[in-house]
């Protein structure tokens, strides 16, 4: 299958990079800089663009059976970069007719979402949500774009992440996280890749964690 991602320099992006290609799948890594991927791999396109321009983002989805977004803010980017650049792809997509969207956004960051967890929980991701209010306004906002944009979308929501190695074993779909969980961004990577070559999760959020 022909993959874009978006957040591809990120440390899940760069995971969903590697895990692909080693699947057979062809990538395409959409950065604003080319040298922000530290290695080269057969079947790997690096495009370079703004991911708030509809013209370079469907030049980088057109043709392409199934787009990733692993967006994330870092120092001194907008504080709607993830708002604004899911919009973005998900009208270039709408305009290239490619239908298959996977995003990561985060934990609790939607109220579908939330609504799933116990008080307790609900407690600690209100806490969360003021202590990293720009941040999680953001993935709130992300979140209703990737909803209602008419496409096959599936939202990725883990616990803490982590740069442990992968167990291949994770919980998912819609249950009661725990409060200490997490999940290492192998494993998500894993999770998301499967969510497309499985057909799984369409039009559906899950939690993730180990």
């Amino acid at each position: 299958m022909k993959f874009t991602i978006f957040g591809a320099s990120g440390g899940t992006g760069l995971l969903l990079i590697d895990q692909a290609i080693n699947k057979g799948h062809t990538v395409k890594a959409f950065v604003r800089a080319a040298d922000r991927i530290p290695f080269t791999r057969e079947g790997l396109t690096v495009v370079e663009g703004n991911v708030f321009s509809e013209q370079d983002v469907g030049s980088a989805v057109e043709g392409q059976d199934a787009v990733f977004v692993a967006l994330g803010a870092t120092a001194g980017s907008p504080s709607d970069l993830c708002l604004r650049g899911t919009r973005s792809i998900v009208n270039a997509m709408r305009r290239h007719k490619v239908k298959r969207l996977v995003v990561l956004t985060g934990f609790g960051t939607s109220r579908e979402s939330r609504n799933q967890l116990g008080i307790g929980m609900r407690m600690i991701v209100k806490l969360v949500s003021l202590i990293t209010f720009r941040e999680f306004y953001d993935k709130e906002r992300q979140d209703g774009i990737v909803r209602k944009s008419g496409l096959d979308w599936t939202i990725v929501q883990p616990s803490r992440l982590t740069n442990d190695p992968g167990k291949g074993q994770y919980k998912h779909g819609a249950f009661t996280p725990s409060m200490l969980a997490k999940i290492s961004r192998v494993d998500v990577a894993r999770f998301m890749i499967d969510s497309v070559e499985h057909a799984r999760y369409i039009k559906q959020s899950s939690f993730m964690h180990d």
